[in-house]
C-alpha cells in the first residue's frame, strides 16, 4: 500500500507501519493498530496531508474509527498532523505536552517562513557546490520536505495530548494490548515508546532508527544509551523506527553502538584540542559511511562538541 507520502507495511495482524517517502514533508515514520473497537495511531507525520492520508488508510484498512493517537515525543514531525485528530484521545508524557505547548507561544508564522526561506537560499547553494553524491540526495530530500512544511504551516494548529502518562500506561482493546513505556528522555527531554506483548512488535519513536543517522541534538545521549539499555530486555520481533525501514532487535543494539562510537570519536577529537571546523573536516566513520542522512551526521559533530566540552567541564 503507498501514496505520496508514506509506504503502509502490515508488520502483523492488525498491526501497520507507515514508513515515509524521502522529501514528500512526512518526514517522521508513524503507524497504527487495530485494537478491535478502534484504531490507535502511533505518532502523525510532519505536514497535515500526510496525517489526513495515513487516516485514510488506517480506516480503510481496519474499517474502524480513530479511538487514540499516541505522541512519542513533542518533534513536528511527530506530532504536527494531530490536526487531523482533533476528535481522538490523544496520549504523551506531561513533559513532551509542555514541550509541545511551548513550541506554539508566541508562534509568529510570516517571521517562520521568512526565517526558512533564508535557510532554504543557503541549502540551495551548499547543494550546487557539493561533490559527494549521497550526500547532495540527503540535502535535496531536506530541502524539499522543509519547503512543504513551509507551505503548510498555515494549517498547523495547536492540538495538545489530554492524557498524560509518566511511567507505564496500558491500554487494552477488544483483540490486543498495548503497552505504553517512558524510560526518561534520550534522543528529547522526554520520549515514549509503544510495546505489543502478544505480537513482539515494538514502535520505537526516534528512540531507534534504521541505517539512518541518529539527531541527537535535543537530549542526552548519554540517557539515551540506558534508555536503549532497558528496552533490550523485551522481547521483539519487529520494530517500527522513528526514521528508516522496519527492523529487528538488533537496531536496538545498532543505534546503541552508533551513539556509543559517535560519543567517542568526538571526545577524542575534543582531547586532541580539535575545532568544530577541524572535526567537520575529519573523514567520516568508515562503519556509518553509507548511511541515509549524511547530513545529520554534520549536526551530530557539531553538537556533539559543545555537549561533551560541557560534560567534561561540569565533571570536572
Amino acid at each position: 500500500m503507498e501514496n505520496q507520502f508514506f509506504t503502509c507495511t502490515k508488520i502483523h495482524k492488525g498491526v501497520y507501519a507507515a514508513i515515509v517517502k524521502d522529501g514528500q514533508g512526512a518526514l517522521g515514520n508513524a503507524g497504527f493498530v487495530d485494537l478491535g473497537d478502534g484504531i490507535l495511531i502511533f505518532d502523525t507525520f510532519m505536514v497535515p496531508a500526510a496525517a489526513s492520508e495515513l487516516r485514510r488508510v488506517a480506516e480503510e484498512q481496519t474499517g474502524k474509527p480513530v479511538k487514540y493517537v499516541v505522541n512519542s515525543h513533542y518533534h513536528g514531525d511527530h506530532t504536527n498532523g494531530n490536526v487531523i485528530f482533533k476528535d481522538a484521545v490523544i496520549i504523551s508524557t506531561a513533559l513532551t505536552r509542555q514541550k509541545m505547548q511551548e513550541s506554539y507561544e508566541n508562534r509568529d508564522i510570516p517571521a517562520m517562513k521568512a526565517g526558512m526561506d533564508s535557510y532554504f537560499a543557503q541549502l540551495e547553494e551548499r547543494i550546487a557546490k557539493e561533490q559527494n553524491e549521497q550526500l547532495r540526495i540527503a540535502l535535496e530530500y531536506d530541502l524539499s520536505d522543509k519547503r512543504k512544511y513551509s507551505e503548510s504551516l498555515d494549517l498547523i494548529e495547536e492540538v495538545l495530548p489530554t492524557v498524560l502518562f509518566e511511567d507505564k500506561l496500558v491500554l487494552q482493546g477488544s483483540e490486543r494490548t498495548v503497552e505504553l513505556y517512558h524510560f526518561g528522555g534520550g534522543h528529547t527531554e522526554s520520549d515514549l515508546f509503544m510495546y505489543l506483548p502478544d505480537e513482539q512488535v515494538l514502535f520505537a519513536g526516534d528512540l531507534v532508527f534504521v541505517n539512518n543517522h541518529a539527531w541527537m541534538g535535543h537530549g542526552n545521549p548519554h540517557e539515551w544509551l540506558t534508555i536503549l539499555e532497558k528496552m533490550q530486555k523485551f522481547a521483539v520481533s519487529s520494530i517500527v523506527p522513528g526514521h528508516g525501514n522496519a527492523g529487528s532487535h538488533e537496531d536496538l543494539q545498532n543505534t546503541k553502538e552508533y551513539i556509543e562510537d559517535m560519543i567517542h570519536f568526538v571526545s577524542e577529537m575534543n582531547q586532541k584540542g580539535k575545532s568544530v571546523e577541524e572535526l567537520m573536516a575529519e573523514h567520516m566513520l568508515e562503519k556509518y559511511s553509507k548511511m541515509d542522512s549524511p547530513h545529520v551526521y554534520e549536526w551530530n559533530l557539531n553538537f556533539l562538541h559543545g555537549y561533551l566540552s560541557q560534560r567534561e567541564v561540569s565533571h570536572s
